[in-house]
Formats: structure tokens, sequence, C-alpha cells
């Protein structure tokens, strides 16, 4: 594993000023697709998925960002909204940005010009993920000149504009990214706490489990604790600076039991993994809840046991977000906030962790 820089007196200094600093809590939502009916009084934060770029840093507007419908709503409801940039799949498009001062500069401008006339709060990075040494050079240059462009923004609006990024849960991802430089540019990371198992795991695996699992074959099984635990105890990231993933989605396989061997088994077409979609199949089409008390998290087992998904319930989210806040963290993101929208129009899960992060902020219980 590559070793971390040594960190600088000064670097050393910011970190302890940033662990005795009393920031806010964020509960962040990532807003993926056109807004429907958003329940504005959950966020502090929205980040508005995605803003791509071709690899000369030529951006591509989605058909929904960057749009000032979406960040006037969020602000008439006091809710900051951040322009996420990239996200899964664009990592060779960053990298080859990144090669090209020409294209670089071309994208840096593109971002900050959106960033200043749709009025965002700042910025989301999506790389996903610098994982070469080259890469981290480009990765920490890209990310510097924004976090640049967007201090000049904020001197010019008279406040500040946030930078964050989305990071891998993975430690052997994670080792890429320099504690000195996370403390230096970021104003959080949001943590990926999810898709720690899937269809390439040769076992079925829960996919967010906050404490691993014993059944998990070989190796150390991957867990949100652990990841955390990494970030905390030995790469020394402040606290403050993490924000905890929880996914509004399940993963399933194709067998019998949790953690069953899914070599050799024939794949098959699952039911809609949204969180909505499975607590329409427990409510209405007789799967079965399991609890897994090992990994307070639970599963969804079919009538006829030919599948299983692994999920997150109001339980297990609840819990999580208690467990984030007493571990100090930042707070709590989601991915992606139509999720868990019901038929009423609720937001089940996210209703339950904004409720949990109140009580724990209030001191009760």
């Amino acid at each position: 594993m590559r070793q971390a820089p040594r960190l600088s007196a000064i670097v050393l200094l910011l970190m302890a000023a940033s662990v005795g600093r009393a920031e806010e809590h964020v509960f962040v939502g990532y807003l993926f697709g056109a807004p429907r009916a958003l329940n504005y009084r959950l966020y502090t934060h929205l980040c508005h998925a995605f803003v791509v770029a071709d690899e000369d840093g030529r951006v591509r507007p989605s058909a929904n960002a960057p749009s000032k419908e979406v960040t006037t709503a969020a602000h008439e409801k006091g809710v900051k909204v951040l322009l996420s940039l990239g996200g899964w799949g664009w990592d060779k498009q960053f990298a080859a940005i990144c090669s090209k001062p020409e294209a670089e500069d071309r994208y840096v401008a593109a971002i900050l010009k959106m960033v200043d006339e749709f009025a965002y709060d700042g910025i989301d990075l999506d790389w996903e993920y610098p994982d070469t040494r080259e890469e981290v050079v480009g990765f920490e240059r890209l990310t510097r000149r924004f976090r640049k462009g967007l201090d000049d923004l904020g001197m010019k609006r008279g406040m500040r504009l946030e930078l964050t990024m989305a990071a891998s849960s993975n430690p052997g991802t994670l080792k890429w990214l320099d504690t000195a430089f996370l403390v230096e540019t970021m104003d959080w990371i949001n943590l990926m706490t999810y898709d720690m198992a899937g269809e390439w795991t040769p076992y079925a695996g829960h996919h967010a489990p906050l404490f691993a699992s014993s059944k998990v074959p070989g190796g150390q099984a991957p867990s949100v604790e652990r990841s955390v635990r990494y970030l905390l105890e030995e790469r020394k990231l402040p606290a403050n600076r993490i924000a905890l993933g929880i996914p509004l989605y399940g993963k399933g396989f194709p067998v019998g039991e949790p953690y069953a061997s899914t070599k050799d088994v024939a794949k098959k077409r699952l039911p809609r993994g949204d969180f909505a979609n499975l607590n329409r199949l427990r409510e209405e089409e007789g799967w079965k809840l399991l609890r897994d008390d090992e990994t307070k998290t639970p599963w969804l087992i079919a009538p006829d046991k030919s599948a299983v998904i692994g999920h997150d319930d109001a339980e297990s989210v609840a819990l999580k977000t208690r467990w984030a806040l007493e571990k100090g963290l930042r707070g709590v993101f989601f991915w992606q906030v139509n999720g868990d929208r019901l038929p009423d129009g609720s937001n089940l899960l996210q209703d339950v962790s904004r409720l949990t992060l109140d009580q724990v902020r209030a001191g009760q219980p």
C-alpha cells in the first residue's frame, strides 16, 4: 500500500482547527434526473448530478443539469445546491482532460462559469476514481483549481462556496487520496459506503453492512464501520470532513439465502432495487424480511426462495445515522433522492434519518 505523504506543520494546524470547529451537520441528497416534488425540508444540501465532459474538456450539459430552476427552488427553501461533475464511468475522461493543459483550462473555465451563471453553491467532484500516480497528480491540480475558482466566486458573492467529492469506501482505492490534500481543499467528502457486494462477488453479500459479517468467505469482510475506521484511525482524517453514504436501493442475488455462493449460478432478472419497490415487494408480494443481527442490516427473501436482496430499511438507516453522528461525522448523504419515494409522497428512509439527526443534535436519546 502506498504510504501517505508526511503532513506539513501548517496542514496539521488546519486539521487541529478542523477537529475543534463546530460546523453544522449536513444532510445531503443526490438529485439525479428531474426533480419530483422534493421534500426540501429534509436537506441542507443537494448535489445536482451530473454534468460530464469529453476528453478535450468540452462540457456536455444533460437534460437536467445545470438548471437555474433547481437552484432557485432550493434557495427559496434554504437549501444549498452543489453541481456534481462526472459520476461512475467517467474516469477516463477526467484523466484525459488532466493530461492536456488546454483541455483542463477549457473544462475548469466552463464549470466555474456554470456555477456562477446558474447560482450553484459549489462543486461536488465525482471522479470515480483517481487510482494511479499520474491520475492523482491531475486530480489534485484540478481540485486546487476548482478550490481557488470557488473562493474567488465566493468573494464576489460574499459567501463561501463549497467543494466536496464522492469517494470510494474501499481502503484500497482510498489510499490514493492524501489526507493533507483533502483537509486543504475539501469541505467534506461523501464516502460511498455501499456497493460493497454485487454481481462481481462470488457470494451473496450485503452491499452496505454497517458491521462486517463473519459469513463472508475469505479475507477481511467489508463494512461501513471498517471504511470509516480506516479514514479516522489510519489516515487521521478529521471526522467532520466525512459524510456517510446511505443507499436508497438494494442489491439482489439469484440464490436462496444470504451469503450463499454465487459461483456457477445462472443470472436472472431480479426486481427493481430502489427502496420504494422493495417496500412494495414486502407489503404486496409476500417477500419476507430477515434482519441480520451481525451486520445490523436487513434482507428480503423471495416467497419461493429464488432470490435475496440486501438493502436498508427505516431501522438500519436510523442506526447508521445515529452511529455516524456519535462518531463525530459531518452528516449523511443519500443516493438518490427519489429512491425511497412512496406513493403518499413521503420519503420513508430519509424522513427517519432526518428525524434521527435532529434528535441527536437536540441531545435526545
